[in-house]
């Protein structure tokens, strides 16, 4: 297939990311593809990657958007797929009248934001909607008015059993109220790092210590509550962390990942790649995290409410020993996999373009 995808590449992100590991897995299986990106935004630099096997184009201009981009002789393609949203992201390839299926992948909540969402194009010539969790699917239908062809192909977490052996020792054993528990998210107020604070005399009840990891506009309140309830011993701030060798063994060196996130909620990765490493997680089952379920972790129904005893939930079975690491793994493995998720998608593509 000659496959043409729209994700913006510029700087770091969720769509950047996407974007990135399904061209260069279906360039891999031997498919010509394509990547076409909007220009920086504001501020932010050109930080376009270099790709051996993808070719990258960068639409910058209204004329790009216009002539249907990328443009030239090379602008004819079998299936397109738009990762993430925005005008011109949508415009263009529905310009482009020599592109045969268009296919709109919803890596977001599902949510409208008012009358003028861009996503609104769908139906102006797209042939199907990926979401990428069931609730995802189900949301994107309703709000748009959706009733063409849909699907829920999960989103592609970093692929961190290309980085290194994700195998792992069995765990000891943790002590009863000393868990040691992670958080791996954007630091914004609806993803719940501040909520663990403030709940935090029933958090340690099982928490002996919390690792922070990641920024956002929540990190100052943060700071000053962990100063504030002089926090510092056990709960620790870290910034930033990269999709390394380095992640896989801070992943695997935690008993529990907790994601108390509430609001508007696609699937978050980092539940993705903990899961990879065999590290059990509890989160709150907003957006597609209830697609994550299995019996090695604990997902609430989206009530903030169950988190805390889904937590103790959690910590009784890790003193028994009741949480199968191995078992979690293998449930990455068969259903979220980088080889996996390329199945799903170069079958769902070749099934597209065949109708």
């Amino acid at each position: 297939m000659k496959l043409l995808l729209v994700g913006y590449l510029h700087s770091e992100g969720g769509v950047k990311h996407l974007t990135l590991w399904l061209a260069r897995g279906m360039a891999e299986r031997g498919h010509q593809v394509t990547v076409a990106t909007p220009g920086p935004i504001g501020s932010e630099p050109w930080d376009l990657p270099e790709e051996d096997s993808v070719r990258i184009v960068n639409i910058d201009t209204v004329g790009q958007v216009l002539h249907g981009y990328p443009g030239g002789k090379d602008s004819a393609f079998d299936c397109v797929v738009v990762i993430g949203t925005g005008w011109k992201s949508m415009i263009g390839p529905l310009l482009n009248r020599r592109i045969r299926k268009r296919v709109f992948f919803e890596v977001m909540s599902g949510e409208r934001n008012g009358l003028l969402d861009p996503r609104m194009l769908v139906h102006l010539g797209f042939d199907a909607i990926v979401g990428q969790g069931r609730p995802v699917e189900t949301q994107f239908c309703s709000n748009f008015g959706w009733t063409g062809r849909h699907t829920t192909i999960p989103a592609m977490p970093h692929p961190l059993e290309r980085v290194a052996d994700l195998a792992r020792s069995a765990p000891l054993r943790p002590a009863r109220g000393a868990l040691k528990a992670c958080y791996f998210s954007r630091l914004s107020p609806h993803k719940g790092a501040h909520w663990l604070l403030e709940q935090w005399d029933q958090v340690s009840e099982h928490v002996g210590s919390l690792d922070i990891w990641g920024t956002g506009p929540d990190e100052r309140r943060i700071r000053d509550t962990i100063a504030a309830k002089g926090l510092q011993d056990r709960v620790r701030l870290h910034g930033r962390y990269q999709g390394d060798e380095n992640y896989i063994a801070q992943l695997q060196s935690y008993d529990v990942e907790l994601l108390p996130t509430f609001g508007f909620e696609g699937a978050p990765l980092v539940l993705l790649e903990a899961m990879a490493c065999g590290l059990p997680f509890v989160a709150n089952g907003v957006g597609g995290i209830p697609d994550y379920a299995n019996p090695d972790c604990r997902i609430t129904s989206g009530n903030l409410a169950e988190f805390l005893p889904a937590l103790a939930s959690m910590a009784e079975a890790l003193y028994a020993e009741q949480i199968d690491h191995a078992r979690l793994q293998r449930h990455y493995n068969a259903t979220f996999s980088f080889t996996a998720l390329c199945d799903r998608w170069e079958s769902f593509l070749q099934e597209i373009v065949a109708t």
